[in-house]
């Protein structure tokens, strides 16, 4: 949890890493610059390693999720979930069992070069049906024109299938600046990945919490 040192109960951002990208220093510059913002930013780890089945990845999102809502001093209604890569898909996922599982359905998910697996490799994160997102989400996936390790395939199809969601509620975005279109692009903190990463959700979390979201 990386919060402002601040009294009383804040917003909530659930930050969904990459693969393997277990611990905070991989986007801490982002995870600090949200907290400076006023959010209390969660950060689950929802794989011990690599090595953790994808299967139990969910299931893990979940349990910490939980966790940290438990300890938190926060105000989770108008909750916003960012992911990159494996956390992109992951957060088309925990919006779609959030309600069924007892936790904050999300307002709305800004899904960053998602992906359930490698090019290549047969296992992957298993999906939870994008058709269950409830209609009240704001979806939000980006893409990149040069990411090689996981297309954009899986940010079309978190967009196209979320038909619960009105149309004008969903958003594909294809990047193709080339400093930014990498896979790697989100996990930056270079000025390109602030202007176009972090300026999107500092602007879809403005909007949720004036109740535009």
């Amino acid at each position: 949890i990386i919060r402002p040192d601040v009294e009383g109960p804040l917003p909530v951002v659930l930050f969904l890493h990459g693969w393997g990208a277990t611990l905070p220093p991989n986007y801490r510059p982002w995870l600090d610059h949200l907290a400076r913002r006023g959010n209390a930013v969660i950060y689950p780890r929802y794989q011990d390693s690599v090595l953790t089945p994808p299967d139990q990845v969910l299931g893990n999102l979940i349990a910490g999720t939980r966790l940290a809502l438990a300890k938190v001093d926060a105000r989770p209604g108008r909750l916003v979930v960012v992911g990159h890569s494996a956390g992109g898909a992951l957060s088309a996922d925990y919006a779609a069992i959030a309600a069924e599982a007892g936790l904050p359905a999300p307002r709305a998910i800004l899904s960053l070069y998602p992906g359930r697996s490698l090019r290549g490799i047969a296992a992957s994160i298993p999906e939870i049906a994008p058709e269950r997102i409830g209609a009240a989400t704001r979806i939000v996936a980006l893409a990149g024109s040069r990411d090689s390790v996981v297309g954009t395939a899986p940010a079309r199809r978190i967009v196209a299938s979320a038909s619960r969601v009105p149309r004008a509620r969903r958003s594909y975005v294809l990047i193709r600046e080339p400093a930014v279109a990498d896979h790697l692009g989100p996990q930056r903190a270079s000025p390109d990945s602030r202007r176009v990463f972090w300026e999107r959700l500092d602007k879809l979390i403005a909007e949720v919490r004036a109740n535009r979201g």
